[in-house]
């Protein structure tokens, strides 16, 4: 069972999980800590002089370090709820995040995907997500076939954190994708029409 992250940098604030890409980059972080702590927290991090915060140190009860770079604070939302019946008192619990978890950047081609540990859907979460990211006519039954390629060149990796949380990288190199899908449809490992039955009705594309 993973214990609670103690946020160095400001006094009284724990954590319980967080993902990161791999360069570091804060992706979600999940915190609490009583009204005061969390509002100095947010402030520092919207500072640009020696009082803000260009990184956050994350300490476990073995004191390993956990480093996290916040970066731009404009691409980070926030979403707070209070906790009143705790054995600590109020507790504010802040959910801070990267806004292309919930929004996708479709001009870069970059988007992430945190679906619940063990998700029998994820599947279908990440081939909504492309569809929502890429501006490609993609029809469903290319899912499969696509998702591997995805796999397969690295556009679509896990990130990894602290916690009961699994995260998921949408990275699109958007020409080679269409290079794939093109070439696919020319060899016929994929049809605009689905195969009924296992059938194979249509010939392949010379």
């Amino acid at each position: 069972m993973n214990t609670l992250l103690t946020l160095t940098d400001v006094p009284n604030i724990m954590a319980d999980g967080y993902l990161c890409d791999e360069r570091r980059s804060l992706l979600f972080l999940s915190v609490w800590g009583r009204d005061t702590a969390i509002q100095e927290l947010l402030g520092r991090l919207s500072l640009k002089n020696d009082e803000g915060l260009s990184q956050l140190m994350l300490m476990d009860d073995a004191l390993h370090e956990h480093l996290l770079f916040p970066g731009d604070t404009d691409n980070l939302d926030k979403r707070t709820s209070r906790h009143q019946r705790t054995r600590f008192g109020t507790l504010i619990h802040l959910w801070l995040f990267d806004k292309r978890c919930l929004t996708p950047d479709r001009a870069n081609g970059q988007a992430f995907m945190l679906p619940p540990p063990d998700d029998p859907h994820w599947h279908d979460r990440a081939w909504t997500l492309l569809r929502e990211t890429t501006s490609l006519p993609l029809l469903d039954h290319w899912q499969e076939r696509v998702l591997a390629y995805l796999d397969t060149a690295q556009m679509l990796t896990p990130v990894h954190g602290f916690g009961a949380l699994t995260g998921w990288q949408l990275s699109l190199d958007t020409p080679a994708l269409t290079d794939f899908i093109s070439r696919s449809i020319r060899t016929g490992e994929l049809r605009i029409v689905a195969q009924a039955s296992g059938v194979n009705a249509y010939p392949r594309v010379a």
